[in-house]
């Protein structure tokens, strides 16, 4: 199993489309923390992490068609500006290295996990 990064940036979003965003992300298995050692820690605002066997493009196009259904929800914002979105999707290969907070919100952990 790999860890896939995935990056979204909505862009001209409404008020609630990233609490929406998060929600349909979570629901396609993309999480808002990630394990080392044994402890949660958060991801930064706007990615996620995916633990999969699946190839790169499988969670890119996954990733896409979800975020596609926040926009396709209502494709206008509020002013009256196109909505769109900037995705980017990163297979780890071995090791990761970095410096995150630990979590302390176990509604981005995936189902099951505790703190």
């Amino acid at each position: 199993m790999e860890n896939f990064t995935t990056r979204v940036e909505l862009q001209n979003p409404d008020e609630g489309d990233y609490d929406l965003l998060h929600q349909e992300m979570y629901d396609a298995l993309f999480y808002r923390a990630i394990k080392h050692s044994g402890t949660w820690h958060d991801m930064p605002t706007a990615e996620y992490d995916c633990l999969s066997d699946l190839t790169t493009t499988f969670i890119y196009n996954l990733a896409y068609t979800t975020v596609k259904t926040i926009i396709d929800n209502k494709p206008v914002n509020d002013q009256h500006q196109e909505k769109d979105f900037w995705l980017i999707v990163t297979k780890t290969d071995g090791d990761r290295v970095f410096k995150l907070p630990i979590t302390t919100d176990i509604n981005n952990l995936p189902p099951g996990e505790t703190l």
